[in-house]
């Protein structure tokens, strides 16, 4: 395989250092990311991971996302994603760039896209359950968007899920705390709620399919984990599902 193009970037947030570059390996481009850490020692295997497993679990929800494979790059665990759309034929705007172009404002916003931008309701309900669910906790404005190509907008591939199934837990806080604790307090969101389960009151119809064996998904890659971890993510899957189930049935009625 041929592998050009390479830029590497080093990233800091509120949550630690991370690496994060993109490559071409035979014309195909690729975003290559590490999980966090300190800057002094290895970063964390756990949002790479996250990412490979909730790539899974949205294929089998039905739930339209980039691709995500684990590797090791220079002992180190990352993700790679394949790049999700053809930059000669259309254009990606962070809902956050979107809202500014249009001129969208902040209060009301799940409504003002669904007015403001046509077909978008069901991928956006899809993307509430699905975040719902794996407990994504970061899922910001500019972490999800549109594709554009003339007047055509469609909803883009749903991206960066790292942040998901207690991710940002250590594993002291999971071997020490109650799971049931940990599930009740895991619960925030940054886009149109302030939690994920509030978020879920908006929605009155989807496309997911949430009878799942997440189970055989999480067994994949159990050997990463700590035993505290698998069982807690089990639980939160377990508990999220039947959450969803049930709010979403009040919902349509």
């Amino acid at each position: 395989m041929e592998e050009s193009n390479i830029r590497n970037f080093i990233n800091s947030s509120s949550l630690g250092v991370y690496t994060k570059y993109i490559k071409i390996v035979d014309g195909q481009k690729y975003l290559v990311k590490s999980g966090r850490g300190d800057g002094k020692s290895k970063s964390s295997i756990l949002e790479p991971i996250t990412e490979c497993i909730c790539y899974e679990l949205a294929n089998l929800m039905g739930i339209n996302c980039a691709e995500y494979t684990l590797e090791e790059v220079d002992d180190e665990l990352v993700s790679i994603s394949k790049w999700f759309y053809d930059e000669s034929k259309e254009k990606f705007y962070s809902a956050n760039k979107l809202m500014r172009i249009l001129g969208i404002t902040r209060d009301d916003l799940y409504n003002k896209l669904i007015s403001n931008i046509k077909n978008v309701e069901i991928d956006l309900n899809n993307m509430i359950v699905y975040d719902y669910i794996v407990n994504n906790t970061d899922r910001h404005l500019k972490n999800f968007g549109f594709l554009v190509n003339g007047d055509n907008v469609k909803f883009a591939p749903i991206y960066d899920n790292g942040l998901a199934l207690g991710s940002h837990l250590d594993d002291e806080e999971i071997e020490n705390e109650d799971i049931e604790d940990l599930i009740l307090d895991s619960d925030y969101a940054k886009c149109f709620e302030t939690s994920n389960r509030k978020q879920l009151d908006l929605v009155k119809n989807h496309t997911l399919n949430l009878d799942i064996d997440y189970e055989r998904v999480i067994i994949k890659y159990e050997h990463y984990l700590s035993e505290k971890r698998v069982e807690f993510i089990l639980e939160l899957l377990k508990h999220r599902i039947e959450e969803a189930k049930r709010c979403l049935f009040q919902n349509q009625n």
